[in-house]
């Protein structure tokens, strides 16, 4: 089974603290996908692999959805597109993410040796990404909307 590509996920509707905690637990449940993905193509356990990558897919999907309307539309409305620069450019990283996650599902269904070179590097970028965003996009974006 493939990667849900070209299924829609609009934004959910939470108030920007309540997308800020959803948006970090989902943090703490893709990095243990991607883990154990990695963990399984260490082992050429291709079966987990995939798997491991099938349950990321609909969570990240949604995730990039909520951030990109959300978290960044409130960021360019408070500062606009060039005091946003930064987390833009942390945005920019989804992309590159998931390119990685469809190649590793792919590799696993062939069963190839550049597998667990392409976990790794998944893993490494999206830690890098989400620590920037849990760090630096999160709190700032949190910080430009006053309470009702």
């Amino acid at each position: 089974m493939a990667l849900s590509e070209g299924r829609r996920y609009p934004p959910r509707k939470l108030t920007l603290d309540a997308l800020i905690e959803t948006l970090i637990e989902e943090h703490v449940l893709m990095r243990g996908c991607i883990r154990r993905a990695r963990e399984a193509a260490a082992r050429k356990d291709f079966e987990k692999v995939r798997e491991e990558l099938q349950k990321v897919d609909p969570v990240f999907r949604q995730h990039i959805a909520d951030e990109e309307a959300q978290i960044l539309g409130v960021l360019i409305r408070e500062v606009g597109v060039k005091g946003a620069e930064q987390e833009i450019r942390v945005f920019q990283q989804h992309r590159p993410i998931y390119i990685l996650m469809k190649k590793a599902s792919d590799l696993a269904s062939k069963s190839t040796a550049g597998l667990e070179a392409s976990q790794a590097e998944l893993e490494d970028l999206f830690e890098l990404h989400t620590k920037a965003e849990e760090e630096r996009v999160f709190p700032r974006a949190g910080s430009l909307v006053k309470p009702a």
